[in-house]
């Protein structure tokens, strides 16, 4: 009798240098902190297969599948993990939009949409990046994110201003360019 084992997919955005030279990544599940190898060489499409990660994460058979999206410069929304936060957010050049979320989240996937469209309008003046609070603990809590969506502003390596639940385009557009004046 054939042991039925189950695939977990997750989305790891990264950039055209990255894809070009590899990168690794944290992926956190229920707890458990597993590094992603992306290799040397990846394009758009590739599969980045963790045998029987789920034995590690969930107690159970299956495999964790992390698809790779490449993005071109200045596009879209980055995903980012408490590894990161500080470098990708706190010493940025230019000022980023945070947006603290969930993939369970109904108004987190209702205002996805916004923040990538907004992101191509405001590219090279503000960065744009998600955290999935499930997946990022420390971040979340170290910035308060008892309800999401919530987009939390910085200038300067400093909060200068946030937004909870989700927004229609212009009113979201309007905090971000008081927040960010």
């Amino acid at each position: 009798m054939a042991i039925e084992t189950e695939s977990v997919r997750y989305e790891v955005s990264i950039s055209a240098d990255e894809a070009a030279k590899g990168t690794s990544r944290v992926l956190l599940r229920n707890g458990k902190r597993l590094e992603v190898t992306i290799p040397a060489g990846s394009s758009a499409g590739t599969t980045v297969k963790l045998s029987n990660a789920l034995k590690i994460t969930d107690g159970r058979e299956g495999d964790i599948l992390i698809s790779v999206r490449v993005k071109g410069p200045n596009e879209g929304v980055t995903e980012i993990f408490d590894a990161d936060f500080e470098a990708e957010v706190l010493k940025s050049e230019v000022p980023v939009v945070v947006d603290f979320w969930a993939p369970w989240c109904g108004p987190c996937r209702m205002i996805a949409p916004i923040t990538e469209k907004l992101s191509g309008q405001y590219a090279g003046k503000i960065k744009f990046c998600k955290i999935n609070v499930d997946n990022n603990p420390a971040s979340a809590q170290r910035y308060g994110a008892m309800s999401i969506p919530l987009l939390v502003f910085f200038k300067g390596g400093k909060e200068v201003g946030r937004s909870v639940g989700a927004l229609p385009e212009q009113t979201l557009k309007a905090k971000i360019d008081a927040a960010l004046a």
